[in-house]
């Protein structure tokens, strides 16, 4: 997302660009409030400054600035973070754990993210990233064992995979679509109405990484997440006879 003063530095370039003739701080400034920017003359000309420090303008006396290659090139850069940023608000938005068809399409996601980073965690996997993964797994473990459902460590098991594969960008997709925090506590909440047990699939993904097998471990995730999927649709399912039977 645009920062306030990037949203600006936007719109004094997008000015700019329309001009054919040098601009001053005066009309700049109306010219930003008709965008809806009540900006005043001296912080524009503030801005403009900054601009020509950086080689963004160049200033042609009384007259005001134009608009130098390198500040074209500064404002596709603005141009093409505002897009990235517009993309991820509207795939945080599709990442909603009130429907079966969201769900669904979540887990889908991950199915093609995921079984990339078991396949380059078994074989790119430091000690250290090997003790990280045992260490979560043995408090899921036993939080298992004494009926303790936390939907955290189940993050911290994933999480901890992806950071081993060494690969940032599925780390990065994976902390994307966790960035929403109802979806954790709605898998575990469905997983343990259905009767299943995530604990037990991460087991089989860690003797996986363990043996270093990344045919294996791609294998083990992916039966993970066709779990999970299965889950979903027998819990809705289930819901929806329920509700049926209640109306």
């Amino acid at each position: 997302m645009l920062t306030e003063k990037e949203k600006m530095e936007h719109e004094l370039l997008n000015i700019l660009t329309d001009s054919q003739d040098p601009m001053g701080s005066v009309t700049l400034s109306l010219l930003l409030k008709e965008r809806d920017l009540d900006v005043s003359g001296a912080t524009v000309g503030r801005m403009l400054s900054e601009f020509d420090h950086k080689g963004h303008t160049i200033k042609h006396g009384y007259k005001g600035r134009v608009l130098t290659q390198r500040g074209f090139r500064r404002l596709d850069e603005l141009k093409t973070k505002q897009r990235i940023s517009e993309f991820s608000s509207r795939f945080y938005e599709s990442i909603d754990a009130e429907s079966r068809e969201n769900l669904i399409s979540v887990l889908t996601a991950r199915r093609g993210i995921e079984r990339e980073s078991a396949r380059l965690a078994a074989t790119r996997a430091t000690e250290e990233d090997m003790a990280d993964l045992k260490k979560v797994y043995k408090i899921q473990r036993k939080d298992a064992v004494n009926g303790i459902i936390s939907s955290d460590n189940d993050v911290l098991f994933h999480q901890a995979i992806a950071r081993a594969s060494k690969n940032k960008v599925l780390a990065a997709a994976y902390d994307f679509i966790w960035q929403n925090g109802k979806l954790s506590p709605v898998m575990e909440y469905i997983r343990t109405s259905v009767g299943g047990t995530i604990s037990v699939d991460h087991g089989k993904i860690l003797e996986a990484l363990i043996v270093r097998d990344p045919d294996l471990a791609e294998k083990r995730m992916m039966e993970h997440i066709d779990s999970l999927i299965i889950d979903v649709n027998n819990y809705w399912s289930q819901a929806e006879i329920d509700m049926r039977m209640d109306a």
